[in-house]
């Protein structure tokens, strides 16, 4: 029996200007990247992950569909199609898997999410914003 390594969670409380100090197998991110409207954070959040994520990483971005709401909390959000990720998160990334899940808020508010699971090709493509 093989018995991996304990977990070790990050988590900060600005991804743009966080600056990791080592590298991740995992990154996981339920609902901030669609919150991220403008190109110049898209641009920031991906130059952190390429510098958080080792090679072969997998990347769980969840956001909002293009069916999903305008807007959440009153802040303004971007939805995607998994082809939208794919194209935003560029060649050093592959798409291995793609969801859609309908949400049901406690309000009874229908939230449609896209799902995309990828892994992370270090090294592979020129950054996208």
């Amino acid at each position: 029996m093989v018995v991996a390594p304990p977990a070790s969670w990050t988590a900060c409380q600005d991804v743009l200007s966080w600056r990791p100090e080592r590298s991740y197998r995992v990154w996981h991110d339920r609902a901030v990247f669609h919150f991220l409207v403008d190109d110049d954070q898209r641009s920031a959040y991906l130059t952190t992950a390429r510098a958080a994520l080792a090679p072969d990483a997998r990347v769980v971005i969840g956001t909002f569909a293009p069916e999903g709401p305008e807007s959440c909390s009153g802040l303004s959000v971007r939805r995607y199609a998994p082809g939208d990720l794919e194209v935003v998160f560029g060649p050093g990334f592959e798409v291995v898997e793609h969801r859609r899940e309908e949400h049901h808020t406690p309000g009874g508010a229908l939230q449609v999410f896209t799902w995309v699971a990828m892994v992370y090709l270090k090294g592979a493509g020129a950054p996208r914003a």
